[in-house]
């Protein structure tokens, strides 16, 4: 973890977090994250985290 810049260390957080999500929804369905294509975890992704940062700045 990198203590000494508090954005990159949320950052970091934030996307272990949707990761961590991302595991336990692809359990909840029966599925693996082999079943999913690029497109699906990088729209997955990139929405977990703008919806994040969104939230944060208001």
């Amino acid at each position: 973890m990198n203590t000494t810049n508090p954005t990159a260390s949320a950052f970091q957080n934030l996307v272990i977090a949707a990761d961590e999500t991302l595991h336990v929804l692809c359990r909840m369905r029966g599925i693996t994250l082999d079943d999913l294509s690029e497109d699906a975890l990088e729209r997955f992704f990139f929405e977990a985290l703008d919806e994040e940062f969104w939230n944060a700045a208001r």
